[in-house]
């Protein structure tokens, strides 16, 4: 290993033992459904770095719910989702894999140990570079490793794109490396699967399902169904009581005149009886004269035999006299009964129809009596089961006025119904935790092995494509695959990134760039003081090879020059030049308004100047802030203009808008010399400058604010009062005669980005 290879691999790892070290997955940001229906996460701002997965998921990460891969495309700070079909209501967060820095610093480090016999790598390391062609196009087909410098809008990436299409057809392998993530990594394609699209479909069945569920536990928090059916219970015994109380009062009532009906057929029935009795104590002598009658049969039969005895004996025998007393006895006998039996004749006679009316009158009595024990009867079993039910109905519980305003309550916000919809839905669900964990486990493999798929093909890429776009954070060892690297827009570029590109290749290396990007840097900071960091990590290309000015450019036979420059106009020149970088000459025929928009040192009213954005930057633009600190201010009133990207000058990538806003109001940038002129130099159609026009005209020679001073000196600024500006549209004409025309990017006219 050369003793350059040591000391920029110990400077790399040196920032690699400070870098942080990432989860597996990134959270890039919330996902967002435009009025097209197209999905989208803001990334505008934010330092990209190279994407190989992508997911949509929950807040919690895709290892902890349900996980989507989809395929991406990243457009001014936007990346839009592709492929992505029905997604559960918790997947609203976009998650990635991203290339971290720390990854980038490891795999840097360890390539740069692990690098084989790389001559080009050697002497450019040496600051050495071979004799370039007679232009930049021509340069790349030299052997050699050659710079090629061109000042901003001098078509770059035009010329190393054209010079990498010609190789290929020639059979050569090119690497072209690119300094936009994106341009190397467009589009993350995810799995072509049926079954993906199924899965999501049930995962979002099942997700609405847990959110219905969510809005009726939510709905029924303060719910509490058993006290509802307790109160309603004691609703229920409270009508049910009130409908007994009364149909006991009319039992009772009826059974009060039952007891005394009851009462009064008794005492009629006792009285029919005694007098029934009675008479039929009169009618009871019929019995009597059957009894007297058979006495009288047998009294004379007796009569008879003493009448023939006597007879039988003659006149004189013994007894006679004792006969004849006998006689005279049993005559006196007969006669009696005799009497009797006629005078009983005589009462039964008499009483027999009243003994007839009489037994009538009693069974009537009687019958009405018994008639009346059972009505009586069958009224107090009644009257004593709705006893009994009052009682078990107070025992229960009868509702009070807090009961009946609870229960409207529940049923005028239809809470029972609600309860039932949720106790049916938890019934046809009831294994939906078990299905879910199935459903998200089948998806997340699915989203694994398109993964892999990816990767796969990604090396087979590398391999095989004559042509292969990277950037400086995708770059690994390839065993010197290519014989040309061409290295874009690498005028900032680490030193030791560009050496470690510059080994990759077998015969030409070509560095493009342009000497007013703004200088790498180094974290932690402290880290510069370390002397391999400053040579070869705070050093540039240009830099390292002794070319500081465009002059430096013109001088050096190793680096080629693009001189012609297709887009700013002659104001954006004057500030470049007022400011000492004079390497920036406007294109023939183009015209750049640059207006100050005066704030008068009041609060910027961003939102209404993210309105006029909107109307006037339709073909795209950018907002440039000095810092990040200022980017989250201005992405939260774009966030629903798409078409403006907002940004550090490192951050937005893009070269060319057709409108341009500098934010100048908390930083005049005097210590961002560099990034002023890109940011300025990015402008095709117009540059707005955010500023207090005091602090312009105030503004010391030499630094932004003053060079635009002097530009407004020259009377090549137009100053616009920015409350006048943001006014409604209808009072704009006849407040202020300023107006903005709308220049479309010419994609075939000759104007090049880059």
């Amino acid at each position: 290993m050369t003793e350059w290879r040591q000391q920029a691999a110990s400077a790399v790892e040196a920032e690699l033992e400070h870098a942080r070290q990432p989860e597996e997955w990134s959270l890039l940001g919330p996902l967002r459904r435009t009025d097209d229906g197209d999905y989208v996460v803001d990334l505008r701002g934010r330092r990209i770095r190279p994407l190989n997965d992508v997911r949509v998921a929950g807040a919690d990460g895709p290892r902890q719910s349900a996980a989507v891969p989809v395929s991406t495309v990243f457009q001014r700070g936007l990346l839009w989702l592709r492929d992505v079909g029905p997604l559960p209501p918790e997947c609203d967060q976009v998650w990635a894999r991203e290339i971290t820095h720390g990854e980038v610093l490891e795999r840097l480090a360890r390539g740069l140990r692990e690098l084989g016999d790389a001559p080009l790598a050697e002497r450019f390391a040496q600051g050495k570079l071979d004799p370039a062609g007679e232009d930049a196009y021509s340069t790349c087909f030299v052997p050699g490793v050659h710079l090629v410098w061109g000042p901003p809008g001098s078509g770059k990436t035009h010329v190393a794109a054209r010079a990498a299409a010609e190789l290929a057809r020639q059979g050569k392998r090119v690497l072209f490396i690119t300094a936009d993530a994106t341009s190397a990594d467009a589009s993350l394609t995810a799995v072509d699967d049926p079954e993906r699209i199924e899965l999501q479909q049930d995962l979002a069945e099942l997700s609405e399902v847990e959110a219905q569920l969510d809005r009726l536990d939510a709905e029924l928090r303060d719910y509490d169904h058993e006290e509802f059916l307790a109160a309603e219970r004691r609703i229920e015994n409270g009508q049910r009581a009130t409908v007994l109380e009364a149909e006991f009062s009319k039992v009772r009532e009826r059974h009060w005149e039952l007891a005394r009906d009851l009462s009064i057929a008794r005492e009629r029935r006792r009285l029919a009886g005694r007098k029934h009795d009675r008479v039929a104590s009169e009618h009871a002598r019929r019995t009597e004269v059957r009894v007297l009658t058979q006495r009288l049969t047998k009294v004379e039969d007796r009569l008879t035999e003493i009448r023939d005895r006597m007879s039988g004996h003659g006149l004189l025998y013994r007894g006679r006299k004792s006969d004849r007393r006998e006689l005279r006895a049993v005559e006196e006998e007969r006669r009696l009964l005799v009497s009797r039996i006629e005078d009983c004749r005589q009462r039964v006679h008499m009483v027999s129809d009243d003994v007839r009316k009489l037994r009538a009158e009693l069974d009537e009595a009687r019958r009405r009596a018994d008639e009346l024990e059972r009505a009586e009867s069958d009224v107090r079993t009644q009257l004593e089961l709705l006893r009994d039910e009052l009682v078990r109905l107070h025992a229960s519980g009868i509702a009070d006025e807090a009961d009946h305003r609870y229960y409207a309550d529940c049923v005028h916000r239809n809470l029972p119904q609600l309860h039932a919809e949720r106790e049916a839905l938890r019934q046809r669900s009831k294994h939906r935790a078990a299905l879910r964990g199935r459903f998200e486990e089948r998806l997340w493999w699915i989203g694994e092995h398109g993964h892999e798929l990816r990767c796969e093909d990604e090396a087979w890429w590398w391999k095989t494509e004559p042509v292969v776009v990277s950037t400086m954070d995708t770059l690994g060892p390839t065993g010197r695959g290519f014989d040309t690297v061409l290295i874009d827009d690498a005028g900032s570029a680490r030193l030791c990134d560009v050496l470690f590109a510059v080994a990759q290749a077998r015969e030409t290396a070509v560095v493009f760039g342009d000497l007013a990007q703004p200088w790498p840097q180094v974290r932690p900071k402290r880290l510069e003081q370390l002397p391999e960091v400053q040579k070869w990590i705070l050093a540039t290309p240009f830099s390292h090879c002794g070319i500081l000015t465009p002059s430096d450019a013109y001088a050096h036979p190793g680096c080629a020059v693009l001189p012609h420059q297709y887009r700013v106009g002659p104001a954006v020149q004057a500030i470049a030049d007022n400011i000492g970088y004079l390497a920036l000459v406007a294109a023939e025929g183009r015209h750049t308004d640059v207006i100050l928009l005066d704030t008068a040192g009041e609060p910027v009213e961003r939102a209404a100047l993210a309105r006029l954005l909107a109307e006037v930057a339709e073909d795209g633009g950018a907002v440039l802030v000095p810092t990040d600190g200022q980017v989250d201010e201005w992405r939260s009133v774009l966030q629903d203009t798409l078409t403006v990207d907002v940004g550090t000058v490192d951050t937005v990538i893009d070269h060319e808008f057709g409108t341009v806003v500098l934010d100048l109001t908390t930083d005049d940038w005097c210590d961002r010399v560099r990034s002023f002129l890109s940011g300025i130099a990015r402008a095709r159609d117009r540059l707005y400058l955010l500023a207090d026009l005091e602090a312009v005209a105030s503004a010391p020679t030499g630094t932004p604010l003053g060079a635009v001073n002097a530009l407004r000196r020259q009377g090549g600024l137009q100053i616009q009062r920015i409350g006048e500006v943001l006014i409604p549209r209808q009072r704009q004409q006849s407040a202020t005669d300023w107006t903005v025309t709308v220049i479309n990017r010419a994609t075939s006219d000759g104007t090049i980005a880059g």
